[in-house]
């Protein structure tokens, strides 16, 4: 069984004042929960962003029930609204670029510092394929150590696009982002993947909330 779900919360908060997403992925393949980013739960945060803010432990909890159940959990870069919530969950297995572990542990919180420290953390220099299904690359382009994830389903090929993409736009007219580490980086990214017929799956694109079918107010089905 492999299903893949995502949680957003809204902020009209941009230089443009357009409405997104804050969203992480939930897996399920080969018996394993895994959990692709993390969001956040910070309210001081959230208040700062404009966000209207969700309940996150129990949006979690509504999906997998006991947190202690997740496997494995990947990271797409650092940033708080992708790794800040990473505390909640027991001792998964971590995945995230050997950039970002070190600029994590110099940086982060204690309570995701300490996180880091407890669990197995695969470090990725290049490229990791996680399960036989989903292959993490290091790009670079939006922050120093930002990665996507390549996998392929149902006869479907899909990328999860970290914050190299923030709408699936980006990449359907071969646009850069705008915020960025290495532009370099970035414009060769979405050169790349601008005709190769992935089916974009980024963290802050509300309309994919009108794509895929709902399973609560917070919550899409993408497979």
């Amino acid at each position: 069984m492999f299903s893949l779900n995502y949680i957003y919360r809204d902020t009209n908060h941009s230089e443009e004042q357009v409405k997104i997403a804050w969203s992480y992925y939930i897996a399920k393949h080969n018996h394993k929960t895994i959990f692709i980013d993390t969001g956040f739960r910070d309210e001081n945060v959230a208040k700062q962003w404009g966000i209207t803010f969700t309940d996150v432990e129990n949006e979690i909890g509504s999906i997998i029930g006991n947190r202690s159940l997740v496997d494995t959990v990947m990271i797409t870069h650092n940033h708080f609204d992708h790794i800040d919530n990473l505390d909640l969950f027991d001792t998964p297995e971590i995945i995230i670029s050997k950039i970002d572990y070190d600029l994590t542990l110099k940086q982060c919180s204690p309570s995701i510092k300490e996180k880091l420290l407890q669990c197995h953390v695969v470090a990725v220099e290049n490229e990791y394929v996680y399960n036989d299904l989903f292959r993490f690359k290091v790009i670079g382009g939006h922050s120093e150590g930002s990665s996507v994830i390549y996998f392929e389903t149902n006869n479907h090929n899909y990328i999860i696009t970290g914050d190299e993409c923030y709408s699936c736009d980006n990449m359907i007219s071969n646009r850069p982002i705008g915020v960025f580490s290495s532009t370099e980086n970035n414009e060769r990214f979405i050169n790349d993947i601008h005709q190769s017929g992935l089916i974009p799956l980024p963290f802050h694109d509300l309309n994919l909330f009108e794509q895929y079918p709902a399973i609560s107010k917070n919550i899409v089905r993408i497979l």
